[in-house]
């Protein structure tokens, strides 16, 4: 029993959701399961929720649902259609799941959601033939389906919960020095001052990705998906609302932000609101483009459709080997803006909320290592002055 879920009564075997106030009844015969509707419906009278314990032939009469008894498999495809239609996760998220389960979980767990057990669930990942990262990658997305199953009161308590992760080592997180951003953007300075357009366009387009990337902090996904309005030059601040679709096929280039606290208002500077006019200026005077206010900075005007994820990649990495700085991902500007704050002595809680992070925590864990690293490095440096 999930008690952060449910809470007891006063009635032996009882329970009550604490959010909604139905009650959920736990039966130990002739199987342990749970029943928590009655002619699909919820239980919120009491004496219903007594009779349904205490009367096994009533069960039977009135058809009560035990449970649900659908198998592993249903319960994911209605699970991925939750994610997709109720919670609106992102593409790349909702493919991410997809691609897992279809790889090492897809008609393997035979067996019903009401009779996995946490046993059951050790002995199925112990056994799978993939890496110990691999594994906890499973881990973690059979936490957010079960989680979901107790949401939606299909089981009362996860048999993942309890079920520690295997022990990896941390890989390096990748992120640029100052002075390997600096040779960076000084790279692209000196290509901004060529008469080759095709080479102008494409200087322009990764030093704006990379000085917002580098200033805000924010994802990729985040980046990529701001319109000039969201930039307000008054307050100097810039709404963070959305995150890129990656699904191509799709008519609709925005999808919602990883959470909703990653729905933010980032305080900006003066001197990015400059970057940001300056590149539209360009489009505008040099390109030719009709810019509208609500268009995607990244827009590729030729197509009107955003700029592919591959050649904002392939154009980023070509400069990566052109300054001679070491290959990051896009997404690592995230971690070089993390870095660049501690190394300047800022704290982790003040950069958190920046970041869009659902709690402190998240931060924490991922960032934490960075803190020890810093000062470390700090500490080597008194070697100079001794």
């Amino acid at each position: 029993m999930d008690k952060n879920t449910y809470e007891r009564t006063r009635y032996q075997n009882i329970y009550r959701h604490k959010k909604n106030k139905n009650y959920v009844v736990m039966i130990s015969s002739p199987v342990k399961t749970s029943i928590s509707r009655i002619d699909n419906k919820k239980i919120f009278d009491i004496d219903t929720a007594l009779k349904v314990r205490d009367n096994r032939k009533l069960k039977m009469q009135k058809g009560i649902e035990v449970a649900h008894n659908e198998d592993f498999d249903t319960m994911w495809e209605k699970y991925i259609f939750s994610c997709k239609n109720e919670k609106r996760l992102v593409y790349n998220t909702i493919d991410r799941k997809q691609k897992l389960y279809n790889k090492h979980l897809k008609n393997k767990i035979d067996k019903k959601v009401t009779k996995v057990t946490k046993d059951y669930l050790l002995t199925f990942v112990d056994d799978l033939d993939t890496s110990n990262k691999q594994k906890n990658r499973i881990i973690k997305e059979l936490h957010a389906f079960f989680n979901w199953c107790v949401e939606k009161e299909y089981i009362l308590t996860s048999p993942v919960k309890g079920i520690k992760y295997y022990k990896v080592e941390k890989t390096e997180m990748k992120f640029w020095t100052p002075e390997n951003l600096k040779d960076f953007l000084n790279t692209l300075e000196n290509d901004l001052q060529s008469n080759d357009m095709q080479l102008l366009k494409k200087a322009h387009l990764i030093k704006t990705l990379t000085l917002i990337g580098f200033s805000l902090g924010d994802r990729i996904g985040e980046t990529r998906a701001l319109t000039w309005n969201c930039f307000d030059e008054n307050h100097f601040t810039v709404k963070i609302n959305h995150s890129i679709n990656y699904d191509r096929t799709s008519n609709d280039f925005l999808s919602s932000t990883k959470n909703y606290q990653s729905q933010r208002d980032i305080e900006i500077t003066e001197r990015l609101i400059y970057e940001i006019k300056n590149y539209k200026q360009f489009l505008i005077d040099y390109c030719y483009f009709d810019v509208n206010e609500d268009d995607l900075i990244f827009l590729n005007y030729n197509s009107r459709k955003p700029y592919s994820d591959t050649t904002l990649r392939n154009h980023f990495h070509d400069y990566c080997k052109k300054a001679n700085v070491p290959k990051i991902r896009m997404y690592d500007l995230r971690h070089t803006y993390v870095a660049t704050m501690m190394m300047e002595g800022k704290e982790l809680y003040h950069i958190s909320r920046r970041l869009g992070h659902s709690n402190y925590n998240t931060t924490v864990n991922k960032y934490g290592h960075l803190s020890n690293q810093v000062r470390k490095e700090i500490a080597e440096i008194t070697d100079k002055y001794i």
